[in-house]
């Protein structure tokens, strides 16, 4: 059996345990549960992203069962209509055949970080040329960074091991979504903090939405009734609440 069949028969598969959305209110919300500040299940609310998503959905009417699976599956889940709600996902293309998005409820700043005294500044790709980036393998950060021949790009499996490289001296930048690299720097190197720097402009910036499975009939209503809650979470100021609780534990490193 290839890979691809194996993965289909334990969706359909999935769907025989999954909760069944036999009514209208209830949702089976998946996160890939490896993308922490947005989605962690050791984390309050299991992340900011899900805390934000499964806030709307409750306040829109709906039922949320949370569920964590790989990233792969999550859209083959999605195409399917095993799963309803994927939590976290920025736009593409591709996934907009079968993922009907919200509008977006966060933003994903792809930002550099160098190490503190290092004389450089990034403006275009142009800057990047010759310069030594640690990035995470599979990682789709831009079209145009990822596809330059001009950039030195060492690929690693994880972020930290990019932050240890830098922090080392073994590479000149590294780069992720900002949330991301603040998280990972409290967590796991808090004392390097003084000695990392966040370049002003970022590489990428790309909304959070939530794509809604168009196998379910009522795809569209639940997008609408999510970017009207969302709206009314930012009005009366409930949405900024829950940003900062979690900005608890995302520490400001020093510029």
């Amino acid at each position: 059996m290839t890979k691809f069949l194996q993965r289909l028969t334990s969706l359909v598969l999935l769907t025989c345990i999954l909760p069944a959305t036999v009514q209208a209110g209830d949702l089976n919300v998946v996160h890939s549960g490896k993308w922490p500040p947005y989605a962690d299940a050791s984390l309050p609310g299991q992340g900011l992203a899900v805390e934000i998503v499964t806030t709307a959905l409750k306040r829109a009417g709906y039922t949320t069962f949370i569920r964590i699976d790989s990233l792969d599956r999550i859209l083959e889940g999605g195409a399917l209509g095993v799963y309803d709600v994927f939590a976290t996902p920025w736009y593409s293309d591709s996934r907009n055949q079968y993922l009907d998005y919200s509008q977006p409820y966060l933003e994903s700043r792809i930002r550099f970080i160098k190490r503190k005294g290092t004389d450089f500044d990034f403006h275009s790709i142009m800057d990047l040329k010759g310069v030594m980036v640690g990035t995470v393998q599979d990682y789709a950060y831009d079209k145009d960074f990822n596809g330059s021949h001009d950039i030195v790009r060492i690929p690693e499996r994880n972020l930290v091991q990019n932050l240890l490289k830098l922090t080392q001296g073994r590479i000149d930048l590294t780069l992720d979504d900002e949330r991301v690299l603040r998280y990972e720097i409290n967590r796991y190197m808090p004392n390097s903090m003084d000695d990392i720097v966040f370049l002003d402009k970022p590489l990428a910036v790309r909304g959070i939405h939530i794509g809604v499975s168009r196998e379910n009939p009522e795809h569209a209503k639940i997008v609408a009734a999510f970017n009207k809650a969302i709206a009314e979470m930012k009005q009366d100021g409930s949405f900024d609440a829950i940003v900062a609780r979690h900005n608890e534990y995302i520490k400001k490193p020093a510029y």
